[in-house]
C-alpha cells in the first residue's frame, strides 16, 4: 500500500474518529451467533476509524475495513491472532499489556485511552491515540475489548510548526481555542483555562461541545458547516453565544471565528471574551431605564422634556391631563411645541430662559394653557439637562396641578376663620360658666353655712336641751347638710378639672395622720351604724407629699362608701404599709360588694351600679371618679377588688417624698 494513500486515510481518520461514540452493547456482548457477528462486522466497516475487536487473550475477533486499509493487513491475516504481536512493536508490548490490565482491574471505569505506536505491514509506524472500551457478558464478566484508534502525528506536527504563534496566543488575555477539521480541540491557552475551568491537558483532544450547553449544541450549526466544508456564515463575524464551564455554570461569551489551512488540513480558531460583566451592566441599565420610564409614565405629576430651543420633545400622560390637550391629537398638539414663542405667561418664559442658561428655575402661579381654555394653578420645577461633556441639552420640568390643594387651602382658611370665631365664643361661654359656678358656689354655700352651723349648735345643746325626737331630727339635718356640701364640692371639682384649673398645694404629710383625720370626720356615721373600725396604721411610714384637703376628702369619701354599703354592725379594716418607694393603703369592708362587670366602671364619671342603690344609699356617681383624679394628680394609683355579697377592698398607692432635707409634717397635721 502506498504511503500517500495511507496519509490520506489517516487524514480522514483524524476528521472522523475524535468525536466517534460507539455503544459497546451494539458491538460485542458475549458469544454472538454467526449472523449477529456478521451484522456487527458490517456495522464496524461503515465506521471511518481504526477499529479492532479483541477477546480476553488479546486475539483479534474482527478488524474493520479502515483498520485493514491503514495497516495493510487483511481480515484473514489477523483474525484469531494476538493484536499485540501484529500491531505493537516488541519493546512496547509489556507496557501495553500492563495498561490493559489496569483498565480491566479498575471497577470505577470501563474505558481508558493510551498513546501508542501501531506497526503496519510495510514496517511503517502510526502514532495513535488508542481508546480502549471493556466489553462485558450479560453476567458482567469481561468478554473482550473494543479498540478505536486515531492518528495524532499530524496534530503535533502542526503545533510544532506554529510554536511562535501559539506562544503569542498562549499569553493572550482573551481565550483562544483551535480545533481541527473534526471539531476537536488542538490548542487551549491559559485564558481559556481560566475562563472555562479546564486545564490544557484536560481540554486537548476533546470535542468543542464540552464548552457548549447541551440544549444549544444543535443550534451551533456554524460549527457543523465548518467541519463539513470549512466555510460558514459565522466566520469573520463577532457574535454572542452561551458558554459552559467545567463546573456546569453558564455565562455569556463574545466569540470571533477564523479558519486556516495547514498542509491540506483545515484548522479553526475561536477568540472568546467573557462578557458577563458587560451583560450585567446592560441588564442593570435596561432595568434602570425601565424603572425610570415607569416612574416617568406613572408619576402623579406632569413631566416634560424640552430641547435647547425650548421645544417640547417628550411628556407623560399627567402633563397632557394638566394642560388639557385633546387626547386624540396629543402628539401634534404638544410634541414640537415651542414654549418660548407660544406661552402667554411671562414668568414661565423667564423660567425657561433661565433653565436654558443652565440655571434651575421655579414657577408657582396660574398657568394659561395654550392647548385649551384652562387656567390652572401650578407649581413647576425646571432643571437644566447637561451632557457628560458639559453641553446643555435642554431641560426637564416637573409640574404639579394644585387646583384641589388651593381649593382645600381656601376652604381650610374659611374653616379656620369660623373656628376662630367659635373658639372666641367658647372662651366667652367658658368665662361665663366660671363666673356662674363661682356665683353658684357662693349662693349655695352662703345659706348652707348657717344651716350647718346652727344645726351643730342645737345638736350639741348649746341653744338649749333637746328631747330625743328633736335630737334625732337635728342629726338628720346635720348629715343632710354635710352631704349637700360634699355634692356642691364634687360638682365644682369636676368643673374645675375639666377646665384644667385645679390648684394643688403639695406639702409633706404623714399618711397615718391624714387617715385618722378622715376616720374622725366619719365618726358619727360609723357610730350610728354600729360599725367596728380595725386599724393597722404604722407611725413610722415615710412622709408623702400631697395636698392635705384633697387627700383628706379622698379618704373621707372612701370611708364613707364603706360605711354606707356595709350592713349595720359591720367591720371596716383600714391599713397602710411600706412597699419600697410608696405607701400602700387598703380600706376593706364586709359589705354588699360589687359585681365583676360593674367593678370595671366604678371609677368612671357619673357611673352608678344601679338605680335602686342610688335611691337607697344616695350618691351622684362622682365620688370615686374624683378620688381617682386626685390620686393620679399625686402620681399614685387606685383600684378596687370585690366579690358580690362578701365586701370590697379599695387599694391606694402614693409615692413617698424624696428626702432632700429633714422634712416636717404640715402645721395643720401637727395641731
Amino acid at each position: 500500500m502506498e504511503s500517500h494513500n495511507k496519509n490520506q486515510d489517516l487524514s480522514e481518520l483524524t476528521e472522523q474518529n475524535c468525536s466517534l461514540e460507539i455503544d459497546p452493547d451494539l458491538v460485542f456482548t458475549g458469544n454472538l451467533s454467526s449472523e449477529e457477528m456478521r451484522s456487527a462486522k458490517s456495522f464496524l466497516d461503515l465506521v471511518n476509524a481504526f477499529i479492532l475487536l479483541v477477546d480476553n487473550e488479546h486475539n483479534i475477533v474482527s478488524i474493520n475495513k479502515k483498520a485493514s486499509s491503514l495497516s495493510g493487513y487483511t481480515a484473514q491475516e489477523v483474525e484469531n491472532k494476538s493484536w499485540l504481536d501484529i500491531f505493537v512493536p516488541a519493546n512496547l508490548q509489556d507496557k501495553l499489556k500492563a495498561d490493559f490490565s489496569s483498565v480491566s482491574c479498575d471497577e470505577t471505569s470501563s474505558q481508558d485511552s493510551f498513546e501508542c505506536l501501531v506497526q503496519c505491514r510495510d514496517g511503517t509506524e502510526l502514532n495513535m491515540d488508542l481508546k480502549v472500551t471493556i466489553l462485558q457478558d450479560g453476567d458482567g464478566s469481561t468478554s473482550g475489548f473494543l479498540l478505536i484508534g486515531s492518528d495524532i502525528v499530524q496534530k503535533k506536527k502542526v503545533i510544532r510548526e506554529n510554536t511562535k504563534l501559539l506562544s503569542f496566543l498562549g499569553a493572550a488575555t482573551y481565550a483562544v481555542i483551535f480545533s481541527d477539521s473534526s471539531g476537536h480541540i488542538t490548542f487551549w491557552n491559559k485564558a481559556a483555562a481560566e475562563l472555562f475551568g479546564y486545564e490544557e491537558e484536560e481540554a486537548l483532544g476533546q470535542p468543542l461541545t464540552i464548552i457548549m450547553p447541551k440544549r444549544y449544541r444543535k443550534a451551533h450549526e456554524g460549527w457543523d458547516q465548518i467541519i463539513s466544508i470549512g466555510k460558514s456564515p459565522v466566520v469573520g463575524r463577532i457574535f454572542e453565544v452561551t458558554g459552559l464551564r467545567k463546573d456546569g455554570s453558564e455565562f455569556p461569551v463574545e466569540i470571533s471565528i477564523t479558519t486556516t489551512h495547514v498542509k491540506g488540513e483545515v484548522f479553526h480558531g475561536a477568540f472568546l471574551n467573557d462578557i458577563s460583566k458587560r451583560k450585567m451592566k446592560e441588564r442593570l441599565m435596561t432595568i434602570s431605564k425601565n424603572k425610570y420610564r415607569m416612574m416617568f409614565e406613572k408619576s402623579p405629576l406632569g413631566i416634560f422634556h424640552f430641547d435647547e430651543n425650548g421645544v417640547i420633545t417628550q411628556c407623560n400622560e399627567n402633563f397632557v391631563k394638566i394642560v388639557g390637550a385633546p387626547e386624540e391629537n396629543v402628539i401634534s398638539s404638544i410634541m414640537g411645541f415651542n414654549m418660548l414663542r407660544s406661552f402667554r405667561d411671562r414668568s414661565i418664559k423667564k423660567a425657561i430662559r433661565q433653565v436654558l442658561a443652565g440655571i434651575p428655575a421655579r414657577y408657582e402661579d396660574n398657568f394659561h394653557s395654550p392647548f385649551s381654555s384652562k387656567v390652572i394653578p401650578i407649581k413647576a420645577e425646571f432643571s437644566p439637562v447637561i451632557s457628560e461633556e458639559g453641553k446643555l441639552m435642554g431641560g426637564v420640568c416637573v409640574v404639579e396641578d394644585f387646583t384641589e390643594r388651593k381649593a382645600a387651602e381656601e376652604a381650610l382658611n374659611t374653616y379656620a376663620d369660623e373656628l376662630s370665631k367659635a373658639n372666641e365664643e367658647l372662651k366667652s361661654l367658658d368665662r361665663m360658666k366660671d363666673e356662674f359656678l363661682s356665683n353658684l358656689r357662693h349662693e349655695l354655700t352662703t345659706p348652707l353655712i348657717p344651716i350647718k352651723g346652727y344645726s351643730e349648735l342645737m345638736f350639741d345643746g348649746a341653744l338649749g336641751d333637746l328631747n330625743e325626737r328633736q335630737h334625732d331630727a337635728m342629726e338628720k339635718i346635720m348629715l343632710s347638710s354635710e352631704r349637700l356640701k360634699r355634692l356642691i364640692d364634687s360638682l365644682l371639682y369636676v368643673s374645675i378639672t375639666e377646665g384644667g384649673n385645679v390648684d394643688y398645694t403639695f406639702i409633706p404629710l404623714r399618711l397615718t395622720e391624714v387617715l385618722e383625720s378622715a376616720i374622725n370626720d366619719r365618726s358619727p356615721e360609723i357610730t350610728s351604724k354600729g360599725h367596728t373600725i380595725e386599724k393597722d396604721l404604722p407611725c413610722d411610714l415615710p412622709l408623702i407629699e400631697g395636698d392635705l384637703d384633697y387627700l383628706r376628702n379622698v379618704f373621707v369619701n372612701l370611708i364613707d362608701n364603706s360605711v354606707k354599703f356595709t350592713p349595720d354592725k359591720g367591720i371596716i379594716n383600714i391599713s397602710a404599709s411600706n412597699e419600697d418607694d410608696h405607701a400602700h393603703l387598703q380600706i376593706a369592708d364586709n359589705g354588699i360588694g360589687i359585681g365583676d362587670t360593674e367593678i370595671l366602671n366604678i371609677f368612671n364619671r357619673f357611673y352608678q351600679v344601679d338605680g335602686s342603690s342610688t335611691r337607697k344609699y344616695g350618691g351622684n356617681g362622682l365620688g370615686l371618679y374624683i378620688c381617682k383624679k386626685i390620686i393620679e394628680a399625686h402620681k399614685g394609683e387606685i383600684w378596687a377588688e370585690s366579690r358580690q355579697g362578701e365586701g370590697t377592698t379599695i387599694h391606694v398607692t402614693l409615692p413617698f417624698k424624696q428626702k432632700s432635707m429633714e422634712d416636717q409634717p404640715s402645721p395643720e397635721m401637727q395641731e
